[in-house]
């Protein structure tokens, strides 16, 4: 658990939580914990929700003609870094996220 606590003390409290909206291709890398193993795994994917309540982000993204979808809550301290690829200008309703 020290690898943990010594990135949240590098890392700045500034999550883009104003500027990241749905719609948006999101980069992020985040400590993966298995049994014996802490590993660094990243992820880019289409930000299909965004609650405001729970601040949590529901990516999506599409490998080998399959979804994969990664459910993470933006307070969490297992992420280390959150970057913004694309943005789009014009509004996308839900319906059309899940089938983009």
């Amino acid at each position: 658990m020290s690898i943990i606590s010594n990135i949240n003390k590098k890392r700045k409290n500034k999550l883009y939580n104003n500027s990241i909206k749905t719609g948006n291709v999101l980069y992020i890398k985040y400590l993966l914990l298995k049994e014996d193993e802490i590993k660094i795994s990243s992820f880019i994917g289409l930000c299909v929700i965004k609650k405001k309540k729970s601040n949590t982000l529901v990516l999506k993204n599409n490998v080998k003609k399959e979804n994969i979808k990664l459910i993470i809550s933006s307070h969490s301290p297992l992420i280390i870094s959150m970057k913004i690829i694309k943005r789009y200008k014009k509004k996308f309703r839900l319906s059309k996220l899940y089938y983009k």
